[in-house]
């Protein structure tokens, strides 16, 4: 550069150049940067948090439409990081929230299995409703159902014990009695094929009158 160009306020190239703004670094990703993201222990918990949900609910028949989980990073009062599990119910069904606290211990057990620090770093659990339609859900009862007894189911008929007996004592087939005509009937009937027989086998010159039934 000559002195001239000094005079003038003339710069080089080369200085125009070195002032040109630079982006900041925190906007640039090298591969490198890229890959530890994904890597990163937070991502590797909510991936170990997303497998035992999908098994938990494949094991208990749980369909995956039905319940699904926001996992949400948090810290604690010692300002440690952890995951929040928020559970999000898609669809309405009430058997799933009476059996929800079965559904956490065995989610926590599961994910114990695959991770036996996962208490270092669970955060807790939490319920949220993101109903489509809630038109099929019912309305709240009147005040008094709260703090009502709850009503029992209506006992079934108890069947009659079986008579017991004792060892030495067997029992014989119960005797129906029959009607006063169908005895007489019956009386008639075999007193007339005893007269018969009686006729058959008798001996020359006996002389059997016909038996009578008696009036009863």
């Amino acid at each position: 550069m000559g002195m001239l160009d000094l005079l003038l306020g003339k710069k080089s190239a080369g200085a125009k150049a070195a002032k040109r703004p630079v982006p900041a670094a925190s906007t640039q990703f090298a591969p490198s940067q890229s890959t530890q993201a994904t890597s990163s222990p937070h991502q590797v918990r909510k991936d170990v948090l997303k497998l035992v949900l999908r098994e938990l609910l494949m094991r208990n028949g749980i369909p995956n439409a039905w319940l699904s989980a926001d996992l949400l990073r948090t810290t604690n009062s010692k300002r440690e990081q952890g995951i929040h599990v928020r559970f999000l119910m898609r669809h309405f069904e009430p058997r799933l929230l009476q059996h929800a606290p079965a559904l956490e211990q065995e989610f926590v057990q599961r994910l114990m299995l695959l991770d036996p620090l996962a208490a270092d770093w669970l955060m807790g659990f939490s319920w949220q409703f993101t109903l489509d339609d809630i038109s099929k859900c019912p309305p709240l009862p009147n005040a008094g159902a709260w703090t009502a007894p709850p009503q029992e189911p209506a006992a079934e008929p108890v069947a009659a014990a079986p008579e017991e007996h004792s060892g030495d004592v067997i029992a014989g087939p119960v005797f129906i009695p029959k009607p006063v005509d169908e005895v007489r009937s019956d009386l008639e009937r075999l007193l007339s094929l005893r007269d018969e027989d009686m006729k058959r086998h008798s001996k020359a010159g006996d002389n059997f009158a016909p038996t009578r039934p008696a009036k009863l």
